[in-house]
């Protein structure tokens, strides 16, 4: 058992349900200076828990502002456990940054700390997954033009269901089987216009991806 001898102020906070997210926020920011004093072990520790806290409760912009440092003290002191942490907590807070990062549309940050975790781990399915699905999210361009086509062809076979019931069907009945198959036309191509450029945007970011991932593999 180590001897390592704690301080008394982070026992006390080391005693907070973890889970409690609420509280370990409140508590950290009312003790905040005093949490800035303790030694770089106990600072990292219970700095690492605040910034999971943000994270778990949503506070994406604030986890954001904080995680960047609680990094670069991992590196610093080569740090690389925090006890409630399974994974390397270099990585778990990589991690968090990307996922949050994601959350906030950063699809950019994404994808590259997304990268940067394959590289890091490429056998990890759970970052591969992540990169994949960042990748997908960061082809706005692609998913922009497929919900722009749908919604156009929407309004035109309504505008078409209009003209139909308005116009065709009282004085050119014989028009009426016309509009109906134009209108399933123009409908079906919204929809494949959404699907395909959903199904693109997909297949470019699973082909990349695991390309990336093999990348990793062989080197």
């Amino acid at each position: 058992m180590s001897s390592r001898h704690y301080s008394h102020l982070y026992r006390q906070l080391r005693d907070l349900d973890p889970h409690d997210y609420q509280r370990v926020i409140r508590r950290y920011e009312e003790m905040e200076a005093e949490v800035g004093r303790l030694d770089v072990l106990e600072h990292f520790e219970i700095t690492t828990y605040y910034v999971d806290a943000l994270y778990q409760t949503g506070a994406y912009r604030q986890h954001q502002m904080m995680v960047d440092l609680v990094i670069e003290n991992a590196i610093r002191h080569s740090i690389r456990s925090v006890a409630g942490i399974s994974d390397d907590v270099y990585q778990h807070l990589l991690f968090r940054k990307a996922a949050a990062a994601f959350r906030l549309h950063d699809f950019t940050t994404a994808v590259h700390i997304g990268r940067e975790l394959v590289r890091m781990a490429p056998d990890r399915e759970l970052y591969v997954r992540f990169l994949r699905v960042a990748l997908f999210r960061q082809q706005t361009a692609t998913l922009q033009f497929g919900r722009a086509g749908f919604v156009f062809c929407v309004l035109a076979a309504a505008f078409l269901i209009m003209i139909n019931l308005l116009w065709v069907t009282p004085f050119f009945p014989p028009l009426v089987y016309a509009f109906r198959v134009t209108i399933g036309i123009v409908f079906t191509s919204g929809l494949l216009c959404l699907l395909g450029a959903y199904g693109l945007a997909h297949l470019r970011a699973h082909r990349a991806a695991y390309r990336f991932q093999a990348a990793q593999l062989n080197k």
